[in-house]
């Protein structure tokens, strides 16, 4: 049986979705993350082969049966990247068929406007991309967080509560709910914990224990620090969305969609909230849209849309 794969290659999950030429979904799968930047080629290679053959075990499909594969990657950051993400797929032993890779941002913004407009992606890290009726696509951010990119993600919000987390050691702010919290979080750091912490965040692999659910919740409290540093991401992303916009010119457009992705915005109420008071206070039309899909599903349309034009 032919079938397609889709696929969202995250920073911290591999999801894969197996689907019939028809729509029908077959299986899904979320395995171990394949970070190309980190691993190297080889390893990332072995980890996609596991992935791959852990989802074409729940439905007994078999690799040269696959009619397509698109692939939602982080870390497609230029076309050098996506050139080694390409051979990479290309890599992948018994598959026959037409393969897509694209950044992630690019394919969410797929699934979530249909093709035309921003979109704004605040997770662990955090992306705009934006394409026009003409065709036209940029995309803005998605740097490394060393030179202060990530603006408005969960790896912000996290870096903002630890910076008040030292004001309050140097005695520049006094003990609030959201000091509380992250001790709950981390544990009771003092000077030295926290160097040694830090240390480790700005190392690679990066592990960053995220504190965007402590922010939230002290925010939605009342936690005057929380509630600032809730204001100052949704600035952030508004002023991404914003970039996106004016590069495109996106307000010139008949409808003006501007979609929103990933849990540090989308799972939070404030943030959400002050985002799109920022960005309608400069383009009062603008339609914020919530995402029904995800890169997954934008990755399985772009592969059975690959599939059956390879049929003709």
């Amino acid at each position: 049986m032919k079938y397609i794969l889709g696929v969202d290659s995250g920073g911290t999950a591999f999801k894969v979705r197996a689907m019939s030429l028809e729509g029908e979904v077959l299986a899904e799968y979320e395995g171990v993350p394949c970070r190309h930047y980190q691993l190297g080629e080889e390893e990332t290679i072995r980890r996609i082969e596991l992935n791959m053959d852990a989802v074409l075990g729940l439905f007994g499909g078999r690799r040269e049966d696959c009619a397509a594969i698109a692939a939602a990657v982080s870390g497609i950051d230029s076309p050098e990247d996506e050139e080694i993400v390409h051979h990479i797929y290309e890599e992948l032993k018994g598959f026959d068929c037409p393969i897509t890779c694209l950044n992630d941002g690019e394919m969410t913004h797929y699934a979530v406007t249909g093709g035309v407009g921003a979109l704004v992606i605040a997770g662990t890290g955090s992306i705009a991309f934006g394409r026009n009726s003409a065709g036209k696509s940029a995309r803005v951010g998605g740097w490394l967080f060393t030179i202060l990119s990530d603006e408005g993600s969960g790896s912000y919000i996290t870096r903002k509560a630890m910076f008040h987390y030292s004001r309050f050691l140097d005695g520049c702010v006094e003990e609030t709910p959201l000091i509380g919290l992250i001790r709950g979080k981390l544990g009771n750091l003092g000077r030295k914990e926290l160097m040694l912490f830090a240390t480790k965040i700005a190392t690679p692999p990066w592990d960053t224990p995220s504190l965007s659910v402590e922010v939230n919740q002290a925010a939605l409290d009342g936690d005057p620090y929380a509630l600032e540093i809730m204001k100052d991401a949704a600035r952030c992303t508004a002023t991404l969305a914003d970039e996106i916009i004016r590069l495109l010119k996106l307000d010139q457009e008949e409808e003006l969609r501007v979609g929103v992705w990933g849990s540090a915005l989308v799972k939070s109420k404030l943030h959400m909230q002050y985002f799109t008071e920022n960005v309608k206070a400069k383009y009062p039309g603008a339609k914020i849209i919530l995402p029904e899909k995800d890169a997954c599903d934008g990755a399985c349309m772009m592969a059975l849309d690959k599939a059956r034009s390879a049929a003709l």
